[in-house]
């Protein structure tokens, strides 16, 4: 049903409690996308240390909702950043990542609907 989020995943992480798991999709929804903003701007800046700090930051994130997919490509930001590698591989792989974080929201909302 859903490609990037695992709602059983979720309620695991929120002990099945529905309230918890409106607030927390609520804040998820809210502060994800600020955070990602972050790894955005290190990018554009070139600051490879913020731009580790920040998908760094993100990554554990993908556990609570089930995408350890996505938690993956954060991994590789993080390495490439580390690695200090091209910054056109590291925007690709971003790019990349915004395409499913984009699909990830969706489905989030959706989620958050049907309970």
């Amino acid at each position: 049903m859903y490609k990037h989020i695992k709602p059983d995943i979720i309620k695991q992480s929120m002990f099945n409690n529905e309230d918890m798991i409106k607030e927390f999709i609520a804040l998820y929804r809210t502060q994800t996308p600020l955070d990602f903003k972050k790894l955005t701007v290190a990018i554009t800046a070139k600051d490879y240390q913020e731009i580790n700090n920040a998908a760094h930051h993100i990554k554990p994130t993908m556990e609570y909702i089930g995408a350890p997919h996505l938690k993956e490509q954060l991994q590789l930001i993080e390495s490439l950043a580390k690695e200090t590698a091209d910054i056109n591989h590291i925007e690709s792989e971003c790019s990349l990542l915004k395409i499913q974080f984009d699909e990830l929201f969706t489905e989030l909302e959706q989620y958050e609907k049907s309970i």
